[in-house]
């Protein structure tokens, strides 16, 4: 800024000298003529260069006019200035931008709102939990578009340690959580997240608190009952010990069952490691067809059906655990004569498939999908008097996803069941020697 009026002054002072040496040559008159002329012409120049700045600051072309003097540096200033502020604005609009992104793929519900509480933007998250939209509900107050009443007291209050809990406007039985976020210039964002997930699992860990303690008491009761009993006898009958003592056994040997599957279940939710043992399965099959033989006593008709043979990779005892539980449930609710058919076969996704198929009672529709939840029972009399302890298909379902496979299950009331257990491609190799022995070894008993 200095250098810049020093020039301006030498201009003016070197104008002034040669205006007087003209003068003095010439006379004043002529002086005074050339110093007007020239700094008339020093103004047109500026004018003209100022005229060029406006110019361009109005069209915003890429590079401004080439000039020498001061004027050069001015436009060399003012571009660089530019195209640095260009830069960072460019930047900081890419940075919303990312950020507007990021907001928008959370999983979390996020809703900005102005000092007015007007809608300044919402994800697509937000639009699920709140049924709002961006394009038809920005700049829109967000008191007037959700009237719960529980909300609006929430938010006029303005709490951001304050978490609300709601159901969601859209279908009721799914829960939020609302939680406030003060923001610059009075701005608020309201972020939702669904909770349906964590309440369920909430109920679930009290049902089965409560399911154990049901379950363990009645076989405790009976047996202190015993105990109690023989305690008041003044002359014991040694037969109606036997009698008694038998029950008892029958009730510790439901409740060592019980905890021997909670056992297996803590097991297969923590175990880290998964053992790679090589599974013959038609070894495995017919290991799995005796031990249905002697559970059925002869009641049922069984088969087993071997469509492939080959080695599966996995934990031979987790596997076997939830094969066998398949086939227990099978026989505890297929009726005397029933037809129960086990069967090993290629799934349709290259990997293989055990299923068992019964003509026992059928499930009906509504109860399918939660066939899996431990102590979950369609019929609850029915089942502890058939001696399971409710965690089979549980047990099941979880060795299954422990080996990336998937339990399929399809049912008809007084129709019978298919319970198919679904191993992944890449644990299963196809074999291939004949299975006319396997097939043989395998035919129903007679």
């Amino acid at each position: 800024m200095i250098e810049y009026w020093w020039r301006s002054l030498a201009m003016l002072l070197a104008l002034a000298v040669f205006a007087s040496i003209v003068a003095a040559l010439a006379g004043a008159s002529a002086g005074w003529w050339l110093f007007c002329a020239g700094q008339f012409a020093i103004i047109v120049f500026h004018q003209r260069q100022l005229a060029r700045l406006l110019s361009w600051l109005g069209e915003r072309r890429s590079t401004l006019p080439t000039t020498n003097g001061h004027w050069g540096e001015i436009f060399y200033l003012v571009q660089r200035n530019y195209k640095k502020w260009r830069s960072d604005n460019q930047r900081a609009a890419d940075d919303k931008h990312e950020m507007f992104q990021v907001a928008g793929a959370l999983p979390e519900g996020v809703v900005i709102l102005d000092e007015s509480r007007r809608i300044v933007w919402l994800n697509a998250s937000a639009q699920r939990h709140l049924g709002l939209s961006l394009k038809q509900d920005k700049g829109q107050y967000f008191n007037y578009l959700l009237r719960e009443q529980r909300l609006l007291e929430w938010l006029a209050r303005g709490d951001t340690l304050e978490t609300l809990t709601m159901p969601s406007p859209v279908t009721s039985d799914r829960s939020l959580s609302l939680q406030l976020a003060a923001l610059p210039n009075g701005r608020r964002m309201v972020l939702s997240h669904d909770i349906t997930e964590l309440i369920r699992l909430d109920e679930m860990r009290r049902d089965f608190i409560a399911n154990v303690s049901h379950e363990l008491r009645t076989p405790i009761t009976v047996i202190v009952g015993f105990l109690e009993a023989f305690a008041d006898m003044k002359n014991p009958d040694p037969n109606q010990f036997k009698v008694q003592i038998g029950l008892m056994r029958e009730q510790s040997d439901r409740i060592r069952a019980l905890i021997d599957d909670l056992l297996t279940l803590a097991r297969l939710e923590s175990a880290p490691d998964l053992a790679n043992d090589s599974i013959d399965i038609a070894a495995l099959g017919q290991q799995i067809l005796n031990e249905a033989r002697s559970l059925s006593r002869g009641q049922h008709l069984l088969s087993l059906d071997m469509d492939t043979q080959g080695i599966l990779q996995g934990s031979r005892p987790e596997i076997y655990s939830a094969c066998m539980n398949l086939v227990t449930n099978a026989i505890r609710y297929t009726p005397v004569g029933g037809d129960i058919t086990l069967s090993w076969d290629q799934a349709a996704s290259g990997g293989v498939q055990f299923s068992v198929r019964d003509t026992g009672v059928g499930i009906e529709a509504q109860h399918l999908p939660r066939l899996t939840e431990r102590f979950y029972r369609v019929n609850r009399g029915r089942s502890r008097d058939s001696g399971g302890t409710g965690l089979g298909l549980a047990i099941v379902k979880h060795v299954l996803l422990h080996h990336q496979g998937r339990l399929k299950i399809e049912s008809a009331y007084t129709k019978g069941s298919l319970f198919t257990a679904v191993f992944p491609a890449q644990r299963f190799t196809v074999a291939t020697r004949s299975i006319d022995a396997t097939l043989a070894s395998a035919q129903p008993e007679k």
